[in-house]
């Protein structure tokens, strides 16, 4: 079992080339992986394309039957595309976009572990509402 990942980074191919094998800027997970990379012009000088694929030979999930394969690979997959999308914001703006709620940036693993909203307990909502009108 093959999985590809794919992102556009709005730079030169040779410009970002230069930063993926720089260790300042590349993912060591993605690295650790084995993966095929390729980078491709993208259509309409839109900068590069960045083509991750990983393949599942020797591993064990590619001993299980299709359908577990892709469970399995699922999570290695989402990683490597957070991966990806941390070294885009990084080569185009200098920096990896965060918000308070998620100092430590948008992340797969953090997106499985979320929860319905839920109303404040009462004791909170109060403490909360006296500091926006005070």
């Amino acid at each position: 079992m093959s999985t590809h990942a794919a992102v556009t980074v709005n730079r030169r191919q040779d410009e970002v080339r230069g930063l993926w094998n720089d260790p300042e800027y590349r993912s060591r997970y993605i690295m650790d992986l084995g993966p095929t990379i390729s980078f491709v012009d993208a259509p309409r000088d839109r900068g590069t394309e960045i083509h991750v694929e990983l393949s599942g030979s020797g591993d064990a999930a590619s001993k299980l039957p299709s359908p577990f394969q892709k469970l399995v690979s699922a999570p290695t997959m989402a990683k490597v595309k957070d991966e990806l999308r941390r070294f885009k914001a990084r080569v185009e703006t200098g920096e990896i976009p965060r918000s308070d709620s998620t100092p430590e940036g948008e992340s797969a693993e953090r997106k499985f572990k979320q929860r319905p909203a839920q109303p404040l307990p009462e004791s909170e909502s109060e403490s909360e509402f006296a500091k926006a009108g005070a």
